[in-house]
């Protein structure tokens, strides 16, 4: 039985979002292929679903809400990812191909490079340890674990009040960040019990993610110094391992909250927007003039601005701030005017978004 769990888990969580992530990668460049960034990709893309299968649902379902939620997402899921593999399997017929070659500097990084890596595998596993081992109770729990018990056992979204567990009215706060439901699905995919897979699983996942991203916003900066990305991880690392000055930093919400929506907000959703700019105008996104190779990282900017929302609500305000101000700042630095319509059109999923809670905190659309 604990077999099938762990192959369940590999499905849903590796497997699933890789393929996924295989969506865009035909319109992309063949240097930007990376693992790391099929698997970014497929996040965001997962997260981009999670909303817009989940939102329906949530608001206008009263009850059976969860079992609704699972038909739709699965289906979205699976249609998703056969569509990724299928199209990466019918190109690969004609010439199309990844960049699958893991940690591609790897021969150039010499000795101390490696021994850089190797430390940096060592941090990241005695986190996952002790995320695992030590897992941290936080007030909050209350609320997000709770919730995403309750859909779990009791087939609804967020109409249950979490702190008494009496039927309540639609939370209209916290409604559209649909991180809890997502981890009652994968713990339900696997068979296992909602707040288990918050505490002891999803750390498992989601730091790991963390650092892809980051590694993959390395790539981006030190594209002609790839000798440093080892050194520029485990800075990384040490950082968050030692960013708990206060309990508001991203760095104590990665690893003692990991399974919040908070911290996924955070430590994924802002980063993520760095990286997208990176290899859009960074210096290897030079390599090539022009827009051909990287209108993928457009399409993916897009589905962040509203994918941000299963984490936060907050999250998509930000997102649409740093698209719009990095817009901005880049039409001027390319002397293109389109680089901002670009951002101004990416935003729009986000802004949607933003309508939508507002119409809901002001009653204009009242739910069931």
């Amino acid at each position: 039985m604990t077999i099938i769990k762990i192959f369940s888990l590999f499905i849903w969580l590796l497997a699933v979002p890789f393929c996924i992530g295989l969506l865009p990668m035909p319109y992309l460049d063949k240097r930007f292929r990376t693992p790391g960034a099929i698997l970014s990709s497929g996040y965001i893309l997962l997260f981009t679903l999670l909303e817009v299968a989940g939102i329906p649902v949530v608001v206008f379902q009263a009850y059976n809400g969860f079992s609704t939620f699972t038909g739709w997402f699965t289906a979205a899921l699976l249609v998703a990812a056969l569509s990724g593999a299928g199209i990466t399997y019918w190109r690969g017929k004609r010439g199309y191909s990844l960049r699958l070659e893991g940690f591609s500097s790897l021969k150039g990084w010499g000795f101390e490079g490696r021994g850089t890596l190797a430390l940096f595998l060592l941090l990241v596993v005695f986190q996952l340890y002790m995320a695992y081992t030590r897992a941290s109770f936080d007030g909050d729990d209350a609320y997000y674990g709770a919730q995403a018990l309750a859909a779990q056992q009791l087939d609804t979204l967020y109409r249950v009040n979490p702190y008494t567990g009496r039927s309540a009215p639609l939370d209209v706060r916290h409604a559209l960040a649909l991180f809890p439901i997502w981890e009652a699905y994968v713990g339900t995919m696997c068979g296992i019990h909602a707040t288990i897979f918050c505490h002891s699983i999803a750390p498992l996942i989601l730091i790991p993610l963390t650092y892809i991203l980051y590694y993959q916003a390395g790539l981006a900066l030190f594209w002609k110094k790839r000798q440093l990305l080892p050194g520029f991880m485990v800075l990384i690392a040490l950082w968050q391992m030692f960013g708990n000055i206060s309990l508001y930093t991203t760095e104590t919400f990665f690893l003692t909250r990991t399974w919040q929506g908070k911290s996924f907000a955070g430590n994924f959703v802002i980063p993520a927007v760095l990286w997208l700019f990176l290899c859009l105008f960074g210096p290897e996104g030079k390599k090539k003039k022009g827009g051909s190779g990287k209108s993928g990282f457009w399409v993916l900017l897009g589905c962040l601005n509203l994918a941000g929302g299963a984490s936060s609500s907050l999250a998509v305000l930000l997102s649409c701030l740093m698209t719009g101000g990095f817009g901005v700042l880049f039409a001027l630095w390319e002397k293109k005017f389109s680089v901002l319509i670009k951002a101004g059109i990416c935003c729009v999923p986000g802004g949607l978004y933003v309508l939508l809670y507002l119409a809901l905190t002001h009653g204009l659309i009242g739910g069931v």
